[in-house]
């Protein structure tokens, strides 16, 4: 239900934002128009947003690729 909201919350200010560009006057083909475009840029958007935060989770997760826990560096130490 919370996605249904969210949805009808986002038309609504796509709609809105179409109305105040275009002076509160509205014509099919001008908004069809906007509203392609719209969706286009905010698709581009959340493609980046996605790969920014797989690109931090991925340096995340190698960070400590070659760092010992204290076990396995007294393990070391102690087979020398």
């Amino acid at each position: 239900m919370k996605l249904l909201y969210i949805l009808a919350a986002t038309f609504g200010l796509l709609f809105t934002g179409y109305m105040f560009v275009n002076d509160f006057t509205f014509d099919n083909t001008t908004f069809s128009n906007y509203l392609i475009n719209t969706l286009f840029i905010m698709l581009l958007c959340c493609l980046g947003v996605v790969g920014l935060v797989a690109a931090v989770s991925y340096r995340r997760k190698h960070a400590d690729k070659d760092v010992m826990t204290i076990r396995q560096y007294y393990q070391y130490r102690s087979a020398r």
